[in-house]
């Protein structure tokens, strides 16, 4: 099938064309059952709008070129192409109503002037359409964007030479571009983004002389930006998202073209790998109203003399760049997006943003700013929809804001050195981020904050106090509450139940009290929840593998739990990080803990949770805004991020203009505490150490085949390590050292080839540690504390009779030790026997024997008294 037949279902009003045919009815044709009424009466709708139809048999299944379903009669396929002649006339709606449809054929139809319905869109089963041979010479305007297309371009679309607007975008198109699309000459518009199209942009683009719009972004190009960048006709040029790049400094290679392309309204270059710095010339784009140059390696300085004379821009995005910028007060432009994150902008604040009072985006975090911001700056525009200043050296404290927006902005003024308490703040705010300062004080300036609060980060602080009641009235809302790294007391309260939206709850590295309320049983959307590093008590509940079944992350450690661990947790099966350490648990390990499916299994589509927050959030995929304050939150596959990044805890999402939050944890890995955000998902790890657990660690703990980090040192287990522990080939890291685990060490652990942290040490081990590739590359403090162990890395050697490290018939030597020791004492039987044997039946034997003793005695008799005797005149001299 052409990969471009199944689109055609939405050309719709977007192709002038006429559909011509015509239907004879075929008396020869047999079928199982008759037409569908419904379905006939669309045909015969159909049939009045054509030429050459012939009146016959009421059975539209006996038709020529019908088919139907022999079970159902449905009509199945439409094929016109059996008409020699080929067919011609007006077309109607009717065809759309053959919902069941599967094959449509119109080869040789003459499209005329004539209109395809949009009401074709609907034949959801159509898998089968051919229009091959027909005249689509006059074709203007061909839209198959947002459908599933997949193979390359068929170069034969290059034949259409009426052709004003080709947009083929968001498809899984593959392939290179035809170098034949620059025979369009009279195309307006092209639109190839967001397919897997790879190659260079061809050479023949620059034949074209009224295109006004070109969009490749969100492809696979490659190779250099072609010259005809600066082609006098093109008003928007994109081709971000691709791997661009450019042979010569870009300001070399195109400095000249810019000035030929006074008509660019729209320059899109972002998330290539283009180099040196941006051309001077770009200033003489008098009419460029946007400008992303954002993710690439630019370097250099952006003066005046680049964006002074840009009167119109409203769009500019300079981010994840070297750049450093020198701009006067004199901007004559007003600017809607300000993005200049990862820019250098300090140590100064810049006054140049003073001119700018209109602005509903401004980014420059991360830009090396140390200075205090200047009290204009506060007086921040009302239609302020996302504000960014996080991760500069920012000091003072903060004024009042008494600014009412007109939206719910988000505002992000997380990780500088601002400090004092937390002043009087905009009632309307979607989102907010102040963690990583020195806010003092207690959390009463929430009251202020409206009800439409969706992110709220307020960790690494110095705040303390209660929980105020009233964040409870976020409940309508409120996806992710940050209070982590404060010195917040008292209990948990029971109101934090009432946010029944809230998906992640970081409480960690407090000084909360009592127990965990039952109350958020109530929260059965939270995937995250962190309470880990308080003075919490009490036995775990049970109710947490009951209702909180979307959980993926639960830490709990370094608390004053006690009690055994409930087999009801592992009804979440969702379940990926569990982190139980240091407390008091007691009892053995349930058995169940091997029914953790997403530890067992790696789904094909794997989430890490993602919570975006903005007012610009209308446009994000899947979602259905009801109120500009929404914030949306999406759960991403692995590796399709929807957002660019470099470095930085945030993400910006296109013209979305919203930011991306990504959940991270604390783990204990390899020893030590690693914070995981955006590698969270990789990450399957049980920890429970440091409790006082007993029993055996159960065999169905090697059923979760995608772990990575298992951890149950310092505890009191006993018993031998599970034989098949080595069916965890993705194990990275484990650690059951200070128990009291006993027998040989499983052979079988040498087949964890990625196993790079181990610790065995202090148990009752015993045996040689088995040879492998990995298990000798260890410190020998990985195995110490086991005092009948032996063997590399240890210096301890094993004796001559150690058996070998090998496997010999069943799992693990099982067996070879009892054949070993056995045939030992029956070859040291037979030995002495044959001896003793020989002696008592062989005289000769016995003789000879006996005669060489004999011998012995006297040679070291008369040795010895000759030696004294010398030793004997030694002495006297």
């Amino acid at each position: 099938m052409y990969v471009f037949v199944s689109l055609l279902l939405c050309m719709g009003s977007f192709i002038n064309g006429g559909l011509t045919s015509g239907l004879k009815e075929d008396a020869n044709t047999t079928i199982t059952r008759s037409c569908n009424d419904k379905e006939r009466q669309a045909l015969l709708g159909f049939k009045a709008n054509l030429v050459d139809i012939n009146k016959g048999k009421k059975d539209c299944c006996q038709w020529k070129g019908i088919s139907c379903d022999s079970q159902t009669g449905h009509v199945t396929e439409v094929d016109l192409s059996t008409y020699s002649s080929g067919l011609s006339g007006n077309t109607s709606h009717f065809l759309s109503l053959l919902h069941q449809l599967q094959y449509l054929d119109l080869t040789g139809t003459d499209f005329q002037f004539n209109h395809i319905p949009n009401s074709l869109s609907s034949l959801s089963n159509l898998q089968h359409l051919k229009i091959s041979a027909a005249n689509l010479s006059n074709l203007v305007l061909l839209d198959l964007s947002n459908n599933s297309l997949s193979g390359p371009i068929p170069h034969q679309l290059a034949n259409l030479s009426m052709l004003d607007e080709l947009d083929l975008s968001n498809n899984l198109l593959s392939g290179q571009i035809p170098a034949s699309f620059g025979d369009l000459t009279s195309l307006d518009l092209l639109d190839l983004s967001g397919n897997r199209l790879e190659g260079v942009i061809p050479k023949s683009f620059g034949n074209w002389s009224s295109l006004v719009e070109l969009d490749l972004s969100r492809n696979l190009l490659n190779g250099p930006v072609p010259n005809f960048v600066g082609c006098s006709s093109i008003k928007k040029s994109s081709s971000n998202s691709n791997s661009l790049y450019n042979r010569r400094p870009f300001e070399s290679a195109y400095g000249t073209n810019f000035p030929g392309c006074l008509s660019l309204s729209k320059l899109d270059l972002s998330s290539n790998r283009l180099t040196g710095n941006l051309p001077n010339s770009v200033g003489e784009l008098l009419n460029l109203e946007h400008l992303d140059v954002s993710n690439n390696s630019f370097k250099g300085i952006i003066s005046d003399i680049h964006l002074l004379n840009l009167t119109l821009l409203t769009y500019l995005d300079l981010s994840f760049n070297s750049f450093a910028l020198n701009l006067s007060s004199q901007m004559n432009f007003q600017l809607n997006a300000i993005k200049m994150q990862s820019c250098k902008l300090g140590p100064s604040f810049p006054v140049w943003i003073q001119t700018q009072t209109n602005f509903a985006y401004l980014d420059i975090s991360s830009a090396g700013i140390s200075d205090r911001v200047p009290g204009w700056f506060w007086n921040l525009p009302r239609g302020l929809r996302f504000l960014n200043i996080s991760s500069n050296e920012i000091k003072g404290m903060l004024p009042n804001m008494t600014t009412v927006f007109e939206r719910y902005p988000g505002m992000d003024l997380s990780y500088n050195q601002l400090e004092g308490t937390i002043p009087l703040l905009p009632s309307k705010l979607a989102a907010l981020n102040l963690s990583g300062n020195r806010f003092s004080g207690t959390l009463s300036f929430l009251c202020q904050i409206d009800t439409a609060l969706t992110f709220l980060d307020l960790s690494n602080n110095l705040l303390s106090g209660s929980l105020p009641e009233c964040l409870q009235k976020f409940h309508e809302k409120l996806v992710v509450l940050n209070l982590s790294n404060n010195s917040l007391s008292g209990e948990i309260p029971s109101f934090l139940g009432a946010l029944s939206k809230l998906q992640a709850l970081y409480l960690r590295r407090n000084d909360f009290v009592g127990e965990i309320p039952k109350s958020l049983s109530n929260c059965t959307k939270l995937r995250f929840v962190d309470l880990g590093e308080n003075k919490l008590s009490g036995n775990i509940p049970s109710w947490i593998g009951e209702t909180l079944s979307k959980l993926y992350v639960l830490v709990l450690r370094s608390n004053r739990f006690n009690g055994s661990l409930p087999s009801r947790i592992c009804s979440l099966t969702n379940l990926r990080f569990l982190d139980l350490a240091n407390n008091a648990l007691l009892g053995n390990i349930p058995k169940c803990f091997g029914n953790f499916t997403a530890m067992a299994t790696r789904r094909v589509q794997d989430d890490i949770i993602s919570h975006y927050y903005s007012s610009y959030v209308s446009t994000l995929p899947g979602t259905k805004p009801q109120h500009d304050y929404t914030t949306y939150y999406a759960l991403n596959r692995t590796g399709d991020v929807l957002c660019s990044r470099r470095g930085g805890r945030y993400s910006i999402c296109g013209s979305n203009e919203s930011a991306l939050f990504i959940d991270n944890a604390l783990v204990a890995w390899k020893g030590k505490q690693r914070e995981f955000g955006r590698g969270l998902y990789l990450l399957r790890s049980i920890d429970i150490s440091s409790n006082k657990l007993y029993g055996e660690l159960p065999s169905e703990i090697t059923n979760l085949l995608e772990l990575v980090s298992l951890n149950f040192s310092d505890n009191r287990l006993h018993g031998e390590v599970p034989k098949h522990i080595g069916r965890l080939r993705s194990l990275d890291s484990l650690d059951l050292s200070r128990n009291e685990f006993s027998g040989n060490i499983p052979t079988s652990l040498t087949q964890i080839t990625r196993i790079s942290y181990l610790n065995l040490s202090y148990n009752n081990l015993s045996g040689r540690i088995p040879t492998g590739t990995q298990l000798q590359s260890f410190s020998y403090t990985s195995f110490i504390g086991n005092p009948q162990l032996c063997g590399p890395p240890l210096t301890q050697r094993c004796g001559r009779l150690s058996p070998p490290p090998t496997v010999v018939g069943k799992e693990d030597g099982e067996g070879f030790w009892d054949s070993y020791y056995i045939g030992m004492a029956a070859g040291f039987a037979v030995g002495f026997l044959g001896i003793c044997g020989a002696l008592f039946f062989n005289c000769w034997c016995r003789y000879f024997l006996f005669a060489s003793l004999n011998n012995v005695k006297d040679w070291i008799y008369v040795t010895s008294v000759v030696h004294f005797r010398r030793l004997h005149r030694k002495f006297r001299r």
